[in-house]
């Protein structure tokens, strides 16, 4: 056997042995991404409740994919006080989102007279 021949029939062997590893290693990784993926949606989908100045306030958020990467969006409402929805988007941190939905409804609440500069100062 030429040393060409006998290189020829050591990749082949190489690449055999890493397609027959590579199989057999999928349901593994099939596992580890979907346990990753699992703990990413739980931990990004969110739904909290909250109190603003003594009213009952649901704040949400939820992950979206822009340009490949994920940004988050949060909204914040308070269904016995007002139907103002206070929005938070295009942000890379969720905290950010949130925060960027609570000075959005407080913003809003104050130009309707809901809230007093002294009250509003607080969140913005």
């Amino acid at each position: 056997m030429t040393s060409s021949t006998a290189r020829g029939v050591g990749v082949f062997s190489l690449v055999c042995f890493l397609l027959i590893a590579s199989a057999s290693a999928r349901p593994q990784l099939g596992d580890i991404l979907g346990s990753l993926v699992e703990t990413f949606v739980e931990n990004a989908i969110k739904t909290t409740e909250i109190t603003i100045l003594d009213n009952y306030c649901l704040l949400s958020r939820s992950p979206y994919l822009k340009k490949f990467e994920v940004h988050y969006r949060a909204e914040l409402k308070c269904p016995g006080w007002t139907t103002i929805v206070g929005k938070g988007r295009d942000h890379t941190n969720p905290t950010n989102s949130e925060l960027a939905a609570i000075k959005d409804f407080i913003g809003q609440a104050l130009k309707k007279g809901l809230v007093t500069d002294e009250e509003a100062a607080q969140y913005l």
